[in-house]
């Protein structure tokens, strides 16, 4: 999910479909939301997110720095349990 609009989404040239979200209305909503989080400007915090095949949300880890990402190893670890 991030705040580009599709167009911006689509040159970021990802293997994946990512939410386009400019107004920031899935990010307010999933409490991702980071009032003036980066140089005065709102923005979504950074989120990993793990949803099943039946679009539940299997786990959630919400950052409040822009640099702080989960492992690959922690991922995957949740992807086998």
């Amino acid at each position: 999910m991030g705040p580009q609009t599709p167009e911006e989404g689509k040159s970021l040239g990802l293997p994946f479909p990512v939410l386009s979200d400019p107004e920031l209305a899935a990010s307010k909503a999933y409490g991702l939301f980071h009032e003036k989080g980066m140089m005065g400007r709102d923005v979504p915090r950074p989120a990993t997110i793990l949803i099943d095949s039946d679009r539940v949300i299997r786990w959630i880890r919400a950052a409040g720095n822009i640099r702080s990402r989960p492992s690959v190893e922690e991922i995957l670890d949740r992807l086998r349990n």
